[in-house]
């Protein structure tokens, strides 16, 4: 089964065509090669708190230009160019270029910005607990210092972060499998939740598959897929129930098993893969859901690097 060219063509309209997945992964291709970060935790995860009210202190608090900033600066502190004295700065330019993405008339920066109030905090939090000598921040250390940042993303500010995976996935679901009449709101915005969790926690994943993973998985979480749908090939059902037990209380699936390959099909076709990709990409997203949801634990028991 196809998906017919009305159905294309609203795709095409709802900005999730067949088109706009094979741009996506063009841009994934280019981003996540095999790379490890610079930043300890405890850091990446301070600065991203900064970023975040940065981005509120603009008006966009959205999830788009979180996942968009968590991602530019992973790709940047993960570049030959990065130097933890100059994160403070590297802060500022992310989040000032993701708000240029978003709006069409930016506002201009000013000592009295309370991004420049933020950072300056932030510059100060890092200098005391990493003893180190962070730039001076200052407009005119800004100007000189977005064009270096441009030239370490080699100029590739579009990406394809999680959030915009998911939107296109719930989007292309929502009109192939109507049928099923899956709250997809509600799917949608509870995988956005549980992935800024993981976000929060690993910096480089490929956001297309824990966007894939974690699409699949919100309908066995809603009782719409039965857990051994999901089941990887080299695992037995005990070993998968007891991953899968790590995130959580799952349902019984609720449908009959004539509809549930019906709705694995329409899964297919939403995103464009075969089934034994989405497995493997859903296996991957359950073992980080289960060590992300360990370590959100140990933070609420003051123990996690998110404490610093």
């Amino acid at each position: 089964m196809m998906i017919s060219e009305d159905v294309e063509e609203e795709l095409f309209r709802l900005g999730a065509s067949s088109d706009t997945i094979k741009k996506l992964q063009e841009f994934d291709d280019m981003v996540h090669e095999p790379m490890s970060g610079n930043l300890d935790g405890s850091i990446r995860t301070k600065a991203l708190r900064c970023m975040f009210k940065m981005l509120q202190a603009n008006g966009l608090a959205g999830e788009n230009t979180w996942f968009k900033a968590a991602l530019l600066l992973d790709r940047l502190t993960a570049s030959s160019f990065f130097r933890l004295e100059q994160l403070p700065l590297t802060c500022v330019c992310l989040t000032k270029l993701v708000v240029k993405c978003i709006s069409s008339v930016p506002k201009m920066a000013h000592e009295e910005d309370p991004s420049m109030i933020l950072i300056k905090d932030f510059a100060t939090w890092l200098d005391s607990t990493q003893s180190s000598a962070t730039s001076a921040v200052s407009l005119e250390a800004l100007r000189l210092h977005e064009e270096k940042v441009l030239g370490a993303l080699d100029w590739q500010v579009e990406v394809a972060c999680t959030e915009k995976w998911c939107l296109v996935y719930f989007t292309r679901f929502g009109l192939v499998g109507r049928e099923f009449q899956a709250p997809v709101r509600q799917l949608h915005a509870q995988a956005l939740l549980l992935a800024r969790a993981v976000m929060m926690c690993f910096p480089m994943l490929s956001h297309k598959k824990l966007a894939a993973g974690l699409f699949c998985l919100s309908f066995v979480y809603s009782g719409l897929l039965p857990m051994a749908s999901l089941m990887p090939s080299d695992m037995n059902a005990a070993e998968w129930s007891a991953l899968l037990a790590a995130t959580g209380n799952v349902p019984q699936c609720r449908l009959p098993q004539a509809m549930t390959l019906r709705l694995m099909h329409m899964i297919c076709l939403a995103m464009k893969e075969g089934w034994e990709d989405i497995r493997a990409w859903s296996r991957q997203t359950v073992e980080t859901l289960g060590e992300t949801f360990r370590q959100v634990r140990m933070f609420h028991d003051g123990q996690g690097p998110w404490n610093a």
